[in-house]
């Protein structure tokens, strides 16, 4: 089946092809667009009405990554097209990434850092957090929120977690206590973001969420930048609703830096959580292994839920 490559791969992607001896399938033309079958792409191309419409014989669409935002899943199940993407490649770096802005966050690293260069030193410094003073809110407790959470449990933190779409026995198989997102919110001292960007899930965290705050609060998102409303992280931090801020992931990437971003509580990286050599190895095997799947074997590999839209 033709496969457009619609955005740019790692090395390894085209060398485990030419070792299989796959060349003849792949292009990265878009003159064939009538004969293109599957197409893979990464976070750039916005695959929306318009891109099915350009490609009337597709079959199937691969996304090198684990968030599918950027694809029209609702057009794609009108047309019958089918969505995979690559959940495992990027879970252990998302993962170490969320554990790291934690740490710095409640170890005040960019603080000390500042209070060092200053010579502050202890001057009307506000004590660090232990992991066991955490009351952790996993929001999306899929494989990166459940590692989160595991890790978190581990090292003393309280933690609980809300996902819709999990059973009482996926609860119970992941030894996580379910809560209501309202009542977590309330009970929660630090919240954490690993859901995908759905019309469900922009703006979770609002101005609303904000008054709902029994504590103040750490915030971290490494999911989706607009499931984190950035006008109410400013309201928030500015009346100490947030004791500190971090995230990968932005509304608009690049991000058009606001003023909250010069506060020392608030921690940026620029949607680098996945930016491992290990991520972009398995990135680059799981997509062939679900386009090898779907041509060789006629099956289906990491389908994307469709419960989600």
């Amino acid at each position: 089946m033709k496969t457009l490559v619609m955005e740019p791969m790692p090395d390894l992607f085209w060398e485990e092809i030419r070792k299989k001896g796959w060349n003849s399938y792949f292009t990265e033309s878009v003159t064939l667009n009538d004969k293109i079958k599957i197409i893979i792409i990464r976070t750039k191309t916005d695959f929306n009405k318009n891109r099915f419409v350009e490609f009337p014989n597709l079959k199937m669409i691969i996304r090198a990554g684990s968030g599918f935002d950027n694809i029209d899943i609702i057009e794609a199940n009108k047309r019958n097209v089918i969505v995979c993407n690559t959940p495992e490649a990027n879970t252990f770096s998302a993962y170490e990434q969320t554990l790291s802005f934690i740490f710095a966050l409640i170890k005040q690293h960019q603080i000390c850092k500042d209070r060092v260069i200053k010579g502050n030193w202890e001057k009307k410094f506000m004590p660090n957090w232990e992991i066991s003073d955490l009351k952790v809110l996993i929001v999306g407790v899929g494989r990166v929120g459940t590692r989160v959470a595991h890790a978190l449990q581990y090292l003393g933190a309280q933690v609980k977690g809300v996902d819709p779409y999990l059973s009482i026995s996926d609860w119970k198989q992941k030894n996580i206590e379910s809560i209501i997102y309202k009542e977590g919110i309330k009970w929660s001292n630090l919240l954490t973001f690993h859901c995908p960007l759905t019309d469900k899930t922009e703006n979770y965290f609002d101005e609303k969420v904000l008054n709902t705050l029994k504590n103040s609060i750490w915030l971290v998102n490494t999911s989706r930048g607009k499931v984190v409303n950035e006008s109410v992280v400013e309201k928030g931090i500015l009346n100490e609703d947030i004791i500190g801020f971090a995230s990968d992931v932005f509304s608009e990437e690049p991000w058009k830096v606001k003023k909250f971003a010069n506060n020392l509580n608030v921690i940026l990286s620029p949607h680098v959580g996945a930016y491992t050599k290990k991520a972009k190895i398995r990135m680059s095997l799981e997509t062939l292994e679900a386009w090898s799947g779907y041509v060789n074997q006629h099956q289906i590999n990491n389908k994307v839920d469709s419960r989600f839209y």
